[in-house]
């Protein structure tokens, strides 16, 4: 079970910005869906590069993705999901993305085999240094129901192989990300 998934990351570049909120955002950190009459303003976050590439992925570190990134999700059916249309200001031009969010948090951190490190009060991950789910939490729920969830533990945002094919069998491929198997991820993923 610990092959059949897959973190998401922002692909290593230079070029393509992270993303920061330009509205209030604190609803979005709740795991329970959200409700919006418009969508959401984003802007690039600090450091902006020189020249911003918009890719088909970005990073708030919530994750924020093409309409055709959006389409693959929503042909997935993923449970505990919500794509909501987020408008990103690049400059003097607004671009529309769609923000992952991802409501549906699963506690299947396997605290015997993962390395990590918590606060002093138990209460706050400070890293997790080697990922190893726990399939006996996995295991009770669905296939159908995990196909993509977030770590209840960490902002980590995972997904099951068959969503990560569905979304590199775009052509062209997606530009922006990459999918870690779970075995091969850790906090300094993102650096490597």
């Amino acid at each position: 079970m610990q092959d059949d998934y897959f973190v998401l990351e922002r692909a290593r570049s230079q070029q393509h910005p992270l993303l920061s909120w330009d509205q209030e955002c604190l609803p979005f950190f709740r795991p329970s869906p959200v409700k919006v009459a418009a969508p959401v303003k984003l802007k690039l976050g600090e450091p902006v590069p020189p020249r911003p590439v918009m890719a088909d992925f970005h990073s708030l570190p919530a994750p924020v993705v093409s309409t055709r990134l959006k389409d693959s999700f929503e042909a997935a059916a993923l449970p505990g999901v919500q794509l909501v249309p987020a408008d990103v200001q690049v400059g003097d031009s607004v671009l529309r993305y769609w923000l992952v969010h991802m409501w549906r948090r699963l506690p299947c951190m396997d605290r015997v085999r993962s390395r990590f490190e918590f606060d002093e009060d138990g209460d706050l991950l400070l890293s997790l240094d080697k990922l190893f789910l726990d399939e006996s939490v996995l295991g009770e729920v669905p296939l159908e129901e995990r196909l993509a969830f977030r770590l209840a533990e960490s902002v980590v945002h995972v997904f099951h192989r068959t969503v990560v094919e569905r979304v590199l069998a775009l052509s062209p491929p997606p530009e922006g990300l990459r999918f870690i198997p779970v075995a091969e991820w850790g906090d300094s993923s993102a650096f490597r």
